[in-house]
């Protein structure tokens, strides 16, 4: 099963304008629903919007008139920032608010991230979308959302149902054990 990298598409939607690009932070943490618009990480798996950036998609360096323009900003985890840096090539980025963006990227089943396309390739390739800990990440994500479809459904189980809690209460054991890890790898990364 495949799918599209990012798990709603992140738009743009300020129209309000500054003279300082940072100050765009906090419309752009929620333009880009706390994800890197890139690799789709959430903020929360590096540290909070205070570790992610402003990447400018048109690299400043070589596009200062767009410094400042809403529609050049991508928030972005710290990794695909500093791969893209001031790369750039035409026919190479591909913004990942534009709908092109899905025809050269894809998520696997797993949460690997696979390129579709040469073009894809290039992204793949210059952001480092190989890396494990995307697919990690995505994993951890859905474990934690799959824990908290559990944990509804064990909080509307009825005294009918009490031999099934007991074997979801040897469960939540293990949930405790996968959460202790988890705080491990966050404290990692």
């Amino acid at each position: 099963m495949t799918r599209t990298i990012q798990k709603q598409k992140p738009i743009r939607d300020c129209s309000k304008t500054y003279k300082n690009y940072r100050s765009f932070k906090q419309y752009l943490i929620n333009d880009f629903n706390k994800r890197c618009g890139y690799c789709d990480d959430l903020d929360d798996f590096n540290g909070g919007e205070n570790n992610y950036q402003i990447d400018h998609f048109k690299p400043k360096k070589l596009f200062s008139e767009l410094e400042t323009e809403y529609s050049n900003l991508v928030y972005s985890c710290p990794f695909c920032n500093r791969a893209k840096w001031d790369k750039w090539k035409k026919n190479g980025f591909l913004d990942p608010c534009g709908e092109e963006y899905d025809n050269h990227l894809e998520r696997l089943g797993n949460g690997k991230i696979k390129y579709k396309s040469l073009r894809g390739k290039y992204i793949y390739v210059n952001l480092n979308l190989h890396l494990v800990r995307h697919e990690i990440l995505w994993m951890i994500e859905k474990i934690q959302k799959q824990k908290k479809e559990l944990k509804a459904y064990l909080k509307s189980l009825t005294i009918e149902h009490k031999n099934y809690k007991k074997i979801i209460n040897q469960f939540l054991l293990y949930d405790d054990e996968i959460e202790k890890y988890y705080n491990i790898f966050q404290k990692e990364i």
